[in-house]
């Protein structure tokens, strides 16, 4: 009498157990901040490069400053909150640690992008800046919807 078996033979097995490792590995796992990133660097990107373009129109004016209440500094306030609650979310989960990396950097990074806008005296200079923060967020809002697209990012170093 012959046994039933679902997978035929070993070599089945082996290739179902495979497929299932394989999806497995590719999973990126989903943290709750990740798309907070991704929608909050869309918004300021989007800002930034318009302000980058405004700017160049006149470069060698002296440069604007912030409004107190500008939401463009609330928004990157955020953002830097945002991205390092999933640097931690990521460490917690034992996730990638070049991932986890990245979301920290990006963290800092952005009060230091908000100083440069502030320090800058013409507008080409705040232009400039301001393409920095749209770069910036344009990489997180990539990296944070797809962590897979992480490669040639320049946030990798947990230092200091």
């Amino acid at each position: 009498m012959r046994r039933f078996d679902a997978f035929g033979d070993d070599t089945m097995l082996r290739r179902a157990l495979l497929a299932l490792l394989i999806a497995g590995m590719s999973f990126a796992p989903a943290f709750a901040d990740a798309d907070r990133v991704v929608r909050l660097a869309s918004g300021i990107a989007a800002e930034a490069e318009r302000r980058a373009e405004s700017l160049r129109q006149n470069p060698a004016a002296p440069g604007i400053a912030f409004a107190q209440d500008d939401p463009l500094l609330t928004e990157l306030d955020e953002f830097a909150l945002a991205a390092l609650t999933l640097s931690r979310q990521i460490e917690a989960a034992g996730g990638a640690q070049d991932l986890k990396c990245i979301f920290l950097g990006m963290s800092r990074d952005a009060p230091a992008r908000i100083a440069e806008v502030e320090a800058a005296e013409t507008r080409a200079d705040q232009s400039r800046a301001y393409a920095e923060i749209a770069r910036l967020t344009r990489q997180a809002q990539r990296i944070a919807a797809d962590p897979d697209a992480q490669v040639g990012t320049d946030f990798v170093s947990c230092g200091g």
